[in-house]
């Protein structure tokens, strides 16, 4: 569900534009009749939760293998970071690049002793 909705606070006025499907945020103003900064705040308010609910179950005696929730967890969080300003998906931009090309190629500068 993180995954889901923070792709969608992430929708750019250019997917909607060129007619991309409506989105969460979309639906929830036309069903409650509410701007979009509500529902935009509605949406996070539901990602909120289910951080908590996540991180809960992620100690908590479960089903699952916990490799399959870590796994979950991973990509909630990867989809968060990829969309927190903006569509990081589609979007061309140096700054998506840039984070990119730190977290998966870049060598990380460690100190030497």
């Amino acid at each position: 569900m993180v995954f889901r909705l923070a792709d969608d606070l992430g929708t750019s006025p250019d997917e909607m534009r060129r007619g991309d499907v409506l989105k969460s945020i979309q639906c929830y103003m036309h069903e409650t009749r509410v701007l979009e900064e509500d529902a935009h705040e509605h949406i996070q308010d539901l990602i909120d939760k289910t951080w908590k609910k996540m991180n809960k179950n992620e100690f908590e005696p479960f089903l699952l293998p916990q490799t399959l929730i870590e796994t979950a967890i991973n990509l909630a969080r990867m989809a968060q970071f990829m969309d927190k300003h903006g569509d990081g998906h589609s979007s061309q931009d140096d700054v998506m690049r840039h984070r990119i090309l730190s977290l998966l190629i870049n060598p990380i500068p460690l100190p030497r002793p």
